[in-house]
């Protein structure tokens, strides 16, 4: 772990954030303190739960989401500093990334296949051989996921943020919503810039499909700052545009992972059929998606100070 965030957490001082806390309405940087900090705990919480019961794949999808809530969003709100988190922000990177893979091949073994033999059309030589490669290429990673889980607490990284809170002197409201509207103003162009890149390709779909994530979550982080109905409308277009180009993903990684699951000189011809099925279906939720798109782009930018 690195040492200069090792050194952060354990020299931490000051009061404790609840020591801090107002009576009444609390100030827009306490809500965002709130979510950031409960994001982490239910990060700590998955990972503790996969460390002392049966793998579950839910709990680290938990894992995964709320690290990337806060790789998403924690810069922005470190720009209220001069201490840019990074440290802590490279940390959390590596925790979420180490864990990968094994979220790709277990979407492929539990809905990608499933769905394609479930199909009148799906066809697959040898299906019950391929189940079981592929079952025991599951249970490979989810035993070097938790290889991985083991080597990256949160401990230091968590205690390291709240140092950072304590010793912050608050943002007024005011101060919180230009750099909220500025964050989501720079996702949102991110999203369009890339969506004018797709190509068809796997890479480009990966990166709107992270665009829009990351619009999303700070549009949640930030969204007591703003009206309500506008910053809903805003997150069920994005929830929706994720959903289809989260399948799209799938089945494309699913094209990709089945070559490690059935081998031989006439795998090729085995797999024609599901991979052809793989870029149809694919192609179809990319299709969804662009019709969210264009529907999200006609919603007001209510974040900007003319939509007011």
């Amino acid at each position: 772990m690195n040492a200069r965030l090792q050194h952060r957490a354990a020299t931490s001082r000051g009061p404790s954030v609840a020591a801090r806390k107002q009576p009444g309405k609390p100030p827009e940087f306490e809500r965002v303190r709130r979510a950031l900090d409960g994001y982490l705990s239910k990060a700590l919480d998955a990972r503790k739960r996969l460390l002392e019961a049966p793998y579950d794949p839910k709990l680290l999808h938990a894992w995964r989401t709320n690290l990337r809530r806060v790789t998403a969003t924690l810069k922005d709100v470190a720009a209220l500093s001069d201490d840019d988190l990074h440290d802590v922000l490279s940390y959390l990177r590596a925790c979420r990334e180490a864990t990968g893979q094994c979220r790709d091949i277990d979407i492929l073994a539990n809905e990608t296949l499933p769905t394609f033999l479930d199909k009148d059309q799906g066809k697959l030589a040898n299906a019950d051989v391929a189940r079981k490669t592929l079952g025991n290429l599951q249970q490979q990673n989810h035993k070097n996921a938790i290889v991985q889980l083991k080597k990256h607490s949160l401990a230091t990284p968590l205690q390291a943020w709240r140092h950072w809170v304590q010793t912050l002197e608050p943002p007024t409201d005011g101060h919180l919503r230009k750099v909220a509207a500025a964050a989501i103003e720079k996702r949102f162009d991110d999203l369009k810039k890339r969506a004018d890149k797709l190509d068809g390709g796997q890479k480009r779909l990966h990166r709107l499909r992270s665009a829009t994530k990351k619009l999303r979550y700070s549009i949640e982080l930030y969204e007591h700052s703003f009206p309500k109905q506008a910053t809903q409308a805003w997150l069920k277009r994005l929830a929706d545009l994720q959903g289809h180009l989260g399948d799209a993903h799938d089945r494309m990684m699913g094209s990709k992972l089945i070559g490690d699951v059935v081998s031989g000189d006439d795998a090729k011809q085995q797999l024609k059929e599901f991979r052809r099925w793989s870029k149809r279906s694919a192609f179809k939720a990319s299709e969804k998606a662009m019709d969210s798109l264009d529907k999200l782009k006609k919603l007001k930018a209510y974040w900007r100070p003319e939509a007011h």
